[in-house]
């Protein structure tokens, strides 16, 4: 039933792969009957040959037709079956991955977003928004580059509510889609996206130019003249002498248009592997039965006068196959100079351009907003407990309860609820090195994160603003650029401030403000960044272990409020429970921790 998924999404993987493995355990059985087969015809025939030898008026080398008819009558059947035993191993290989990322276990995911890094961005480096075990490997499902970049901009970027309502409904909309999303995970992977995309889109903004009906019909009419010598040269093969006339007849159609040739053999060389993938997966969406009216406005843009989009795409990928088969297979590159085929193919490609290069650049912007949206849907499946955020417009607040990491498996991910609003809009969290103070940041600003994509969180309730999301959190020095670690620290924080005279209203994340200086700097330099913060109508959050720090919420009644993580000490070991607490924090570990690692302080 339906409710049993959404509960255990883990039991939907595991019964699944019990199907599959079911199957593959059944077609591995028939695999090896048509293997048999082969080889019983393999030694019946060459036996047959060898007793034909010199012996023909006894064993007729005809009667070597007899296993080889059976052999082409088992071909197809037997690669039907290695067809289906292929996909229902990429199926094992999903469900397996899916079982692995509910434990974040990301080893065997080989995309993680390396592509998509900015270490100038507000939030990427603080957030593990992307690389090895990111918040873009926990989601990302898409199979074509448009896709990924497309998630990559979710990730990256601050929408309006409105359009992270409308993710919200397509995510929830697609959450059942298993099956969607194993076939989606059979297609491969293509290379070389990004000059595909590019030639497209710039192929397709251009003017078709079909090729002239008199070079057409000349082009033609020597091609089936050609096939007509062809053919008769069974019964005559004197009628040689005349492919040679027929070539240089032929060569006055190419050399006009030699360069139009080339230029269409060259673009669509380049696209031809993004192509069958590009059609492979439009199929795949126009196959799966939607309700949500948000996902159906998308499948609809699919729909053409004359068919689908994936046809169309089919279409065009196989002129493009028998095209590149005409310049680059040797055998085949001399008929197709005789049927003119260089012409004809190059005049359909222009033709197929004319009628649906207008609709490219929409079914490329479809694909990769429904790859990404299967990415979400994907990931709200896996967490049916999680809840969807509520978006708030008109009210810049924050509002959590028992939220976690998403990056941590839920057996070790310990919940805390979190408030920032207008009227109290500062936090600032105290505590030892290693109680969870960093941790908490990043769950709030992954959370955020996710909100944006449309996306469940993890937390029982969480309402949020569609904030400019601002951190400083990893910063460090950099020799090659000979800046300190207190210039890092200083410019990063500047970076934050200057996103305040934005539209947005401004969700600050500061993880040990302006560490790198003394104290008396530490504390009159984090006063005056926090309060042009909070002048400016920001929220946020600053964490530090220096409680000279903490005094600052006393100079701003009202306005801030002091939390504070702790740890214990049990018979030299040292224990943390990492839970939110009220007030300052009251001690510090830092002696113990030296002393547990053996310096004599």
């Amino acid at each position: 039933p339906a409710e049993h998924v959404v509960a255990e999404p883990e039991a939907a993987y595991q019964g699944r792969l019990q199907e599959v493995a079911a199957a593959i355990l059944l077609l591995e059985g028939r695999d090896r009957k048509f293997l048999r087969v082969r080889s019983i015809l393999g030694v019946v025939s060459i036996g047959q040959g060898v007793l034909s030898i010199g012996r023909s008026d006894v064993v007729s080398w005809s009667w070597m037709l007899l296993p080889l008819t059976v052999f082409l009558i088992v071909l197809p059947f037997d690669r039907s079956c290695l067809a289906q035993l292929s996909r229902l191993r990429q199926v094992r290989g999903f469900h397996e991955s899916r079982l692995r990322r509910l434990k974040r276990d990301f080893s065997g995911e080989s995309e993680f977003g390396g592509a998509y890094d900015d270490e100038s961005h507000p939030w990427i480096r603080d957030l593990d928004v992307f690389g090895r075990g990111s918040l873009f490997q926990l989601l990302n499902e898409c199979r074509t580059r448009p896709g990924q970049k497309v998630l990559a901009g979710w990730m990256t970027t601050v929408p309006e509510a409105s359009e992270i309502r409308v993710r919200q409904a397509r995510a929830q909309g697609l959450k059942q889609a298993l099956r969607l999303r194993e076939s989606l995970a059979c297609i491969p992977e293509a290379r070389g996206w990004e000059s595909a995309e590019r030639l497209l889109k710039s192929w397709v903004r251009e003017p078709a130019e079909p090729i002239s009906l008199g070079i057409i019909l000349w082009a033609l009419l020597i091609g089936l003249a050609s096939v007509v010598v062809l053919g008769l040269m069974v019964r005559d093969p004197m009628l040689f002498r005349w492919l040679p006339v027929l070539a240089l007849l032929q060569l006055p159609a190419i050399i006009m248009t030699r360069r139009q040739i080339q230029r269409t053999t060259g673009i669509m060389d380049d696209v031809d592997t993004a192509l069958r993938q590009f059609s492979l997966v439009i199929a795949a969406f126009e196959a799966h039965p939607v309700e949500e009216p948000a996902v159906r406005d998308l499948m609809n843009r699919f729909h053409t006068e004359d068919g689908t989009a994936s046809a169309a795409i089919r279409r065009l990928g196989r002129l493009t196959a028998w095209l590149n088969n005409a310049t680059r297979n040797q055998f085949f590159a001399p008929i197709a100079w005789f049927c003119g085929l260089f012409v004809l193919l190059t005049h359909r490609i222009e033709c197929w351009r004319r009628r649906y290069g207008v609709e490219v650049a929409d079914w490329l912007e479809t694909v990769a907003c429904l790859e990404a949206t299967i990415s979400v849907a994907g990931y709200c499946f896996d967490h049916p407990r999680d809840c969807v955020p509520e978006i708030l417009e008109e009210r810049a607040e924050l509002n959590a309860e028992d939220l976690g990491h998403p990056l941590l498996p839920e057996s070790v991910c310990v919940r805390n609820s979190v408030q920032l609003t207008p009227e109290a809009p500062l936090m600032l969290i105290s505590g030892s090195n290693m109680s969870g103070k960093s941790t908490f940041l990043r769950s709030i600003g992954t959370s955020i994160v996710l909100s944006f994509c449309g996306s469940v969180v993890r937390a029982t309730r969480f309402q949020t603003h569609p904030f400019q999301l601002a951190t400083a959190m990893r910063v460090s020095d950099s020799l090659q650029e000979g800046r300190s670690l207190f210039f890092s620290v200083v410019q990063r924080l500047k970076s934050v401030v200057d996103l305040t005279t934005g539209s947005r209203t401004v969700l600050f994340l500061l993880d040990e403000i302006l560490h790198g200086t003394n104290s008396h700097d530490r504390r009159r330099g984090a006063e005056a960044v926090i309060r042009s913060l909070v002048d400016r109508r920001a929220v946020g959050i600053v964490t530090t272990h220096d409680l000279a720090l903490t005094r600052i919420a006393d100079s701003m009644p009202g306005l801030a409020v002091n939390k504070h993580f702790e740890d214990t000490v049990v018979e030299g070991t040292m224990l943390f429970d990492y839970r939110l607490r009220d007030g300052v924090v009251e001690r510090s570990n830092a002696i113990e921790l030296m002393r547990m690692l053996g310096l004599d302080v």
